[in-house]
């Protein structure tokens, strides 16, 4: 409850009333009724605003904080496959639930439409219509001027990620407070996401002249997002910047981290060496110099000096996850487990570790220890999407299929959720209850209007699985009449299509998909291959496919095109030369099945005998041994007899 002191004792009391219904959602018309009332209130010095009121949209946003590397600890916690945290800290909850912990701020007086204004603001708050809130808040801080209002609003613009209403707030609170060193930060942020480059980089600059941190990685990082044409507009002007301070430590290391993001490594290295020659315990040039030496393919040297500044500095998690990461990268995987496991023991509230570690040891060929260690983290209710995808994997590994779909259909959300749910689908399709799952996905494809389309991909993979081409085809037709723009589906159409004998419908889709999508090399190559194989209208095929090659030079499947046509054409040594390409790069099975073709064409019998026999006894797939069978009977050749 709170206290307002007023010169007319009814306005007090309506203030009391409005606030205790307020908070039952029914204060709306007392709102309106104490506006028209007019009542002065001469005396607002104490009137105190409890926080629950004042914030209800506010908490979290000090969970967005504007630098990745500060108060974002969940992406070095990620393991090499970098699953998601399992929680969404946007929703209404997370928000809500923040704001009990938020400090109260006392307001100066204000008129009767002002305070209206606010308490109109968190009513809306509390309805869901945070746009209100933000317009009413926004509005009094350019009207008052007021520093805690000016606060508050950019909290809740920070909160709601609303860009263009934190630059609007920023030059109000700019205007109150020139030099205030919050306002120039959120200001620099602001300006960035607006693409007003030179603006963001003059207000972090005036922070460095001030001698506070002007946080230039921040910026750096930030710039990631921006177009390619802007990060290299960044990279001129922080160039230009560190020749104005050539001994700035954070500006040299800015410098090297936007080298670093627009692929300019080498650089990047340079000057992160230049960095840790003259401040060995600076720790972010120490991390960076690691990462830089991996990217470079200099993974040795990365792993001796990540594991000795490791060691250097072990209360950095960063440092210590990156190396793990990288040992995980470079196949060290019992060395990349109890890396983890030292790091889970140095920083136990670090729940993601304990993902990381649980998923090496999954890779590491350790059952029992990821089992333990991912029931771990769902007792502790921390990464439960994840931890219940990974059980499942692990029940199916099994052959436990029930316990298997218990775990997927627990999978609520997160990057593994549509993984889970094909996996959940076809285990019950396989258990008598197709239909049901089918209507399943009808119904989430009415709920998640978004992910229609993909979801209409998963019934066709579902019915394709269980080897129904006909049923696919026909969903993938429906699919098309609620989605006939999309290109992935009408492709897979296409594919079907092919598959059920339909060449003419086949190529009639390829074509539309390339109506919209010119220079679609999946789809161009998928066409050139068909008139390879089911026409003899090579001199299309091959342009075909050799503009699908330009665009994607050392896709396996285009370059095993392109040696399919030479060998149609009785051009054996260009078929070669782009089938043996094809087979450096991917071992498949259609792939061998072609190259042996037309080695034994060339009278490399035994070469093609022994590729096909190699194949043979590796490939436990027979659909994908379709081609290499075909092979075997055209040219009269027993698989046994190899």
């Amino acid at each position: 409850m709170y206290a307002a002191q007023c010169n007319d004792r009814r306005a007090s009391v309506l203030l009391i009333r409005l606030y205790a219904l307020g908070r039952r959602g029914r204060a709306v018309p007392l709102l309106e009724a104490f506006h028209r009332s007019g009542l002065e209130m001469q005396k607002l010095a104490w009137f105190h605003v409890p926080a629950l009121a004042l914030t209800l949209i506010v908490g979290g946003c000090s969970g967005l904080a504007t630098d990745p590397g500060k108060g974002d600890t969940s992406r070095e916690e990620q393991p090499a496959d970098s699953p998601d945290s399992g929680t969404d800290d946007t929703t209404e909850e997370s928000v809500e639930s923040a704001v009990m912990d938020s400090e109260e701020i006392e307001y100066r007086d204000f008129p009767p439409d002002v305070l209206f204004a606010l308490l109109s603001a968190e009513l809306a708050a509390q309805r869901g219509r945070y746009d209100v809130t933000l317009m009413n808040y926004a509005q009094s801080a350019a009207d008052t001027q007021d520093p805690a209002v000016i606060r508050r609003a950019m909290q809740i613009a920070q909160a709601l990620d609303a860009t263009n209403a934190q630059r609007q707030i920023a030059e109000v609170w700019l205007k109150k407070e020139p030099n205030h060193p919050q306002a120039l930060r959120i200001a620099a942020l602001a300006e960035l996401r607006e693409g007003n480059l030179e603006q963001a980089l003059a207000y972090m600059e005036k922070l460095h002249e001030q001698g506070a941190e002007a946080q230039f990685d921040t910026l750096a990082n930030q710039a990631r997002a921006l177009p390619a044409e802007q990060q290299q507009q960044m990279l001129e002007l922080y160039g230009r910047m560190h020749e104005r301070y050539p001994d700035a430590t954070a500006i040299t290391y800015s410098l090297a981290l936007l080298n670093d993001n627009t692929g300019n490594s080498e650089r990047a290295l340079e000057l992160t060496e230049s960095l840790v020659a003259e401040e060995s315990n600076f720790q972010p040039a120490v991390t960076l110099k690691g990462k830089l030496l991996y990217d470079l393919d200099r993974g040795e040297e990365a792993i001796d000096y990540l594991r000795e500044q490791a060691r250097r500095f072990p209360d950095n998690r960063r440092l210590g996850t990156l190396y793990a990461r990288v040992l995980v990268n470079e196949g060290k995987l019992q060395a990349a487990e109890d890396e983890f496991e030292a790091l889970m023991d140095r920083f136990p509230e670090a729940t993601g570790l304990k993902l990381s570690r649980a998923l090496v040891a999954l890779e590491n060929d350790h059952p029992e220890t990821a089992e333990t260690l991912l029931n771990e983290l769902l007792a502790e209710g921390v990464h439960t999407n994840q931890a219940h995808f990974y059980l499942g994997r692990l029940a199916d590994r099994r052959d436990n299929p029930n316990e298997a779909l218990h775990h997927y259909a627990q999978v609520e959300g997160g990057n593994h959720f549509f993984q889970a749910l094909a996996r959940a689908s076809y285990i019950r399709a396989e258990q008598g209850e197709l239909e049901a799952v089918r209507s399943n996905l009808e119904n989430l494809r009415s709920r998640l209007p978004d992910q229609s389309a993909r979801l209409w991909q998963m019934e066709i993979n579902l019915l394709l699985d269980l080897g129904d081409p006909e049923k696919a085809l026909e969903v993938a037709s429906s699919a098309l009449e609620q989605n006939p723009d999309n290109t992935e589906i009408r492709y897979t159409r296409a594919m079907l299509r092919e598959r059920t004998g339909n060449i003419e419908g086949m190529e009639a889709d390829l074509r539309q998909v390339l109506e919209a999508e010119p220079e679609n090399a999946v789809a161009l190559n998928a066409l050139g291959y068909t008139l390879t194989v089911h026409t003899e209208r090579y001199d299309e095929a091959e342009k075909l496919i050799m503009q699908a090659l330009e665009l994607d030079p050392d896709n396996p499947a285009i370059l095993d095109s392109a040696g399919w046509i030479h060998y149609h054409r009785g051009e054996h040594e260009e078929a070669l030369e782009y089938l043996g390409k094809a087979y450096e790069r991917l071992q498949d099975p259609e792939i061998a099945a072609h190259l042996g073709r037309v080695l034994w064409a060339v009278d490399r019998r035994e070469e093609a005998r022994t590729l096909w026999r190699r194949t043979l006894e590796e490939t436990d797939n027979t659909e994908a041994l379709k081609p290499l069978l075909e092979i075997l009977e055209e040219l009269d050749l027993e698989p046994e007899a190899l």
